[in-house]
């Protein structure tokens, strides 16, 4: 099968993601850990909804992953001071440290990565994926069902 921009930016897309995750194994983290331990350290306070919305996973899943994650001290659920039907979550110490340190290590991978194109090759790459981004989100939707 002959390959496709947007299956050749799916492939390399399933690469990034399966080298974050293997950065993310090393440290120890299982990956439904990986993408909620740095929304939580922007988003202290946030919602089970919320980290659902941002996943994009269902909250049943959420909920199952703070389970999870409060079961081993990377997060806790306080009561809502200003609604007391409502959790937020935080992380612990624990958790802050590994997400900044995950954090290190994939903005690490992020710049070895840049290192090995010009700075204009980088520039030219990244004008490219604004240039399809604003196409998806403005004349895709024009063209009506597919």
């Amino acid at each position: 099968m002959e390959k496709t921009l947007m299956r050749t930016i799916r492939d390399t897309y399933k690469l990034w993601t399966d080298y974050m995750k293997s950065i993310a194994a090393e440290a120890g983290i299982p990956d439904s850990y990986r993408l909620v331990l740095p929304y939580l350290l922007r988003h202290p306070g946030a919602s089970q909804k919320e980290l659902a919305q941002f996943r994009g996973i269902t909250t049943a899943s959420v909920s199952q992953i703070v389970k999870e994650m409060e079961l081993t001290g990377y997060l806790e659920k306080r009561t809502d001071p200003r609604d007391q039907r409502y959790v937020n979550l935080y992380l612990t110490k624990k958790g802050e440290d590994c997400a900044g340190e995950l954090h290190r290590k994939l903005c690490e991978a992020d710049e070895k990565i840049t290192e090995l194109l010009t700075p204009e090759r980088e520039r030219e790459l990244m004008e490219r994926m604004w240039e399809l981004s604003d196409i998806i989100k403005e004349e895709l939707p024009k063209c009506g069902n597919i």
